[in-house]
């Protein structure tokens, strides 16, 4: 449970950087290279994915290599990809929260079987009926001493 209460505070907090970053809450941009860490050009995957859009490459001028990224036109989209993306990060965040609320109700039900658990037929109350003639539990040895 500690792992999985980590590895869920972890995933909520980049799921809360990501709806920041594409808000623009705080400070940050897109047009930074944050999301890549300046290593490569970040394209969201809803860019060029969204519901309605129309992706094109479009040939990139003379002037630029052939190993650059080409350019893509994307056309026709019904919601903005930003908007996407945090609807998405946002659904994620509520299926982790459902996920370790749901993990705790397991983690209670399981703790909770074991409070009650009949050690060797020990004193509780489905297992023991007392006498009333008896007012004290009668022990008897497990190993007979030679």
């Amino acid at each position: 449970m500690n792992l999985y209460s980590i590895w869920t505070a972890l995933w909520v907090a980049w799921n809360v950087f990501v709806i920041c970053f594409y808000l623009e809450v705080g400070g940050l941009s897109e047009d930074t290279d944050l999301m890549t860490f300046n290593i490569s050009m970040h394209r969201s995957w809803w860019r060029e994915h969204g519901p309605g859009c129309v992706r094109r490459e479009v040939t990139a001028p003379v002037s630029r290599s052939l190993d650059e990224h080409s350019y893509i036109s994307v056309s026709g989209c019904i919601l903005d990809f930003k908007y996407l993306e945090v609807i998405h990060s946002s659904f994620q965040i509520l299926l982790s929260l459902v996920g370790f609320v749901y993990a705790c109700y397991v983690i209670s039900v399981f703790t909770e079987d074991e409070d009650s658990f009949d050690f060797l037929g020990g004193l509780d109350s489905y297992s023991y009926h007392a006498s009333p003639k008896h007012s004290h539990v009668e022990l008897k040895p497990v190993f007979l001493s030679k």
